[in-house]
């Protein structure tokens, strides 16, 4: 109770100043500030706060079967010197652009904005938008973000606004956590009225942060929610994506002050197979967690499963399949398309070319083998392989006895358990051991080939 009277005394102080300086004070966006100056600052009651990447916009992060585990922590870490993905504006304008061409569902969270209007309509609610973005840098661009999507969507002047866009001004905190509590702190004092506070955010632990922080507050009058929102995401153009990777390697390496920070790009050896989509990736990692649970007189723990993609090899990573196989998958065996050499050589090459999306087949997961890995470490201490049937009447083909879906590990650009697990797919016979599920999963792959981008030591090192 004393730190709430603490609060009101601050924020009776504050609010003497008059004209909601508190907005003045944490907004970044000139052209985007709203302040209710009809509404007496002991009116606002409610203080409603909503992140913008991934929550409120549909930010592109990399695509993770595009790039090893090694270079997607490389690529997304701050400690580069250009300071990694999240820092480098192009990938949010490459975003922003495209969404000028498309529905308004596909860059904004619909349900997100249409909180964030009601928000802004209630006269004694303040609604800002908060994001870790450091203001010198993104400052403009958010702005545009907002001021491109009204213009798309032919909003009227009090539609889709907020009355403060709030980005991380490095003097206050580097950290963006730290950075956001203290900006509620400011507005509660600001605002001795406030008995509601939301924030709605996409990160689980940003959300457990400030639950940890509305409990260190101890003010029983404050009704507070911190709501966690699914990341709402898209991807850029692959093409577009990776031409924008290389371009921000080229200037991490130019900016680099030492050799250990700079690297090249390299392809890993291709692979040719039936690539699971994310959402089948994902059920087939929660099945091998759900299994080694309910093993009895064994330490259960959470493996680092396989990189993306899990995959139904058809071949040797490196090696290729007979065209002709290729036109019978692509075409599910309908022989007017491949009747000739021509058109055999002409389905291969869009194979070669085209995107893994293009040829579905669908198959059925019936068992599992986990097995302890024969070079056991912290990286890959278990071997999964799970055994699919695909559907009926539908024209499959691997060079391998059966079809079995796997993954790899990779270091640099070398597949760091190739041997191994080739050798088990070649003796799957013999070497696995199944465990039937007890119910069948299906699930969803694209008949195609992928290689990854691997960081390697930089040659000009």
């Amino acid at each position: 109770m004393e730190e709430f009277e603490e609060f009101r005394r601050k924020g009776e102080m504050s609010s003497r100043c008059g004209n909601h300086r508190v907005l003045r004070k944490w907004n970044s966006c000139a052209c985007e500030l709203a302040v209710p100056f009809e509404v007496p600052e002991h009116a606002i009651t409610k203080l409603h706060i909503y992140d913008f990447d991934n929550t409120l916009f549909a930010t592109p992060g990399p695509t993770e079967q595009l790039y090893t585990r090694e270079l997607l922590n490389l690529l997304t870490s701050s400690t580069l010197p250009n300071g990694g993905w999240w820092n480098e504006p192009g990938f949010l304008q490459a975003a922003i652009e495209i969404s000028k061409t498309k529905p308004r569902r596909y860059s904004w969270n619909a349900d997100i904005v249409k909180l964030a209007e009601e928000s802004y309509s209630a006269k004694d609610t303040i609604s800002i938008v908060l994001t870790g973005r450091e203001e010198s840098k993104f400052h403009k661009l958010i702005e545009h973000a907002l001021q491109t999507a009204r213009s798309h969507w032919k909003c009227s002047e009090n539609e889709f606004r907020f009355n403060a866009v709030c980005l991380k001004k490095r003097a206050i905190s580097e950290y963006t956590s730290k950075y956001k509590k203290e900006l509620m702190r400011d507005f509660l004092e600001y605002y001795p009225s406030l008995r509601e506070l939301s924030i709605y955010d996409d990160r689980i632990h940003q959300i457990d942060a400030f639950k940890s922080f509305f409990h260190s507050l101890d003010l029983p009058r404050l009704k507070w929610s911190a709501i966690p929102v699914r990341p709402f995401t898209k991807s850029l153009p692959r093409e577009q994506e990776l031409e924008m990777v290389m371009d921000m390697v080229r200037k991490n390496n130019s900016q680099a002050l030492s050799t250990s920070q700079k690297f090249d790009l390299r392809r890993t050896p291709r692979q040719i197979g039936y690539i699971l989509c994310t959402a089948s990736h994902r059920l087939l990692s929660i099945e091998v967690i759900k299994y080694l649970k309910r093993r009895k007189g064994r330490r259960t723990f959470r493996p680092k499963l396989y990189e993306h993609p899990l995959y139904i090899p058809c071949a040797e990573p490196g090696k290729d399949i007979p065209a002709l196989e290729i036109a019978k998958v692509w075409s599910n065996n309908d022989t007017r398309t491949f009747d000739s050499e021509k058109k055999v050589q002409h389905i291969s090459q869009i194979f070669y070319l085209e995107q893994p999306g293009k040829c579905i087949v669908h198959f059925q997961v019936t068992d599992l083998a986990v097995i302890a890995s024969a070079h056991h470490n912290r990286r890959k201490p278990l071997e999964v392989y799970f055994k699919a049937t695909p559907e009926p009447n539908r024209y499959t083909f691997t060079l391998f006895p059966e079809y079995i879906v796997t993954g790899h590990f990779y270091k640099r650009d070398r597949i760091e358990d190739l041997e191994v697990v080739t050798e088990r797919l070649i003796n799957c016979k013999e070497d696995i051991h199944w465990v039937p599920l007890d119910n069948t999963i299906p699930i969803k792959a694209f008949f195609g080939r992928f290689a990854k981008l691997a960081a390697i030591p930089c040659s000009n090192a």
